[in-house]
């Protein structure tokens, strides 16, 4: 089936041809909006035969296209995406991330609202294998919902509602094209392990730009993902490397901030985001509920762990933070790339 015009363009970053195959079966079973839409695959540097999988789907998938990017690094993916789409709303995926049948309905549902720049939805897991004990402690609440941002998964409220922007994780995120180009895109992201200094914070700077200048996020329902989290990412060793990941982001963040090139991280929601509030009996339960359980848990060798875990996690942070800073000011490049203005 084709479209005479695009309206969304489902953009995919990727350089593994299994996880690709995977995402694209799914999309493969999407119910059809109203306006017509694409899907590009951007093979990112890497030798993996992505070509011929993408062409396996070219009768099951309209306006299917596959691009190869040579630069490295998730941002230059993300960006040519942007740059070759012909729609006006830019649905980002990750290659493991599996839309919902209802994925693109609720896109059009959301974007039908003119004052809407930005959407996201539910990341639910899809566990290869079963979770350890510790792992349920690294979810964080918040009055919108609970989300673990080591593994980019967020289940909040189950209803449409705007929210602060940074919670748009890259797995899953939506933007007007026009805003996007305006913001200036997104900042690097993931790279190669030889350019692992060379790594910045992603789509939150975008969040954070948004933010600033009274944008939101609506959150629909319908806009659902299963993020696939292999085993190998529920150990103590992937928890630490993503630290690490992370020390260089804020590491990056904070040069830019000090030099005046973006605004303030303020991860507070602006005014045009309202805090849902909890009835004032629900909420003096939860708290009673809350310190009989304390005891309980403290002696939980699963929280145990999840301590354990959780202070290795905080050193590698810190650890890679300071080694950022170091070679920032002993390498005149590195320090150039992190002061750009924008990376489009």
């Amino acid at each position: 089936m084709t479209f005479n015009s695009l309206t969304y363009s489902i953009i995919i970053p990727t350089c593994h041809k299994d996880l690709i195959n995977l995402s694209l079966r799914y999309i493969s079973e999407l119910r059809l909006p109203k306006q017509g839409y694409e899907v590009l695959v951007i093979h990112n540097a890497t030798k993996d035969d992505i070509a011929s999988v993408v062409a396996s789907y070219k009768d099951k998938i309209p306006n299917l296209r596959y691009i190869y990017e040579s630069e490295d690094g998730l941002m230059a993916a993300r960006h040519r995406g942007a740059k070759e789409a012909q729609g006006s709303i830019l649905c980002y995926l990750d290659d493991d991330s599996f839309v919902d049948k209802n994925y693109l309905v609720g896109i059009e549902e959301t974007f039908s609202d003119n004052s809407v720049v930005c959407a996201c939805g539910p990341n639910l897991p899809l566990y290869e294998s079963k979770p350890p004990a510790w792992l349920k402690y690294f979810w964080t609440d918040s009055p919108w919902g609970a989300w673990m941002g080591q593994l980019s998964l967020m289940k909040l409220k189950n209803k449409v509602m705007d929210i602060p922007a940074w919670f748009a994780f890259g797995c899953n995120m939506v933007y007007r094209k026009a805003v996007f180009f305006e913001l200036g895109g997104t900042n690097p992201d993931i790279m190669p392990p030889d350019m692992s200094m060379y790594t910045g914070d992603g789509e939150t700077a975008l969040s954070v730009k948004l933010n600033a200048n009274g944008y939101f996020a609506r959150y629909n329902p319908k806009i659902k993902i299963r993020h696939f989290v292999p085993s190998s990412r529920m150990t103590e060793e992937y928890f630490v490397k993503r630290a690490v990941f992370q020390g260089l982001c804020d590491s990056f963040s904070d040069i830019r901030v000090k030099h005046n090139i973006c605004p303030v991280y303020n991860f507070e929601p602006n005014s045009n985001i309202s805090i849902p509030k909890e009835p004032f009996l629900k909420r003096k339960f939860r708290k009673i509920n809350n310190k009989l359980k304390k005891f309980d848990i403290l002696k939980s060798p699963a929280y145990k762990e999840y301590e354990r875990i959780k202070y290795l996690h905080d050193s590698a942070l810190k650890d890679s933070f300071a080694k950022h800073r170091e070679a920032i000011f002993s390498d005149k490049a590195l320090l150039e790339w992190v002061l750009k203005e924008h990376y489009l």
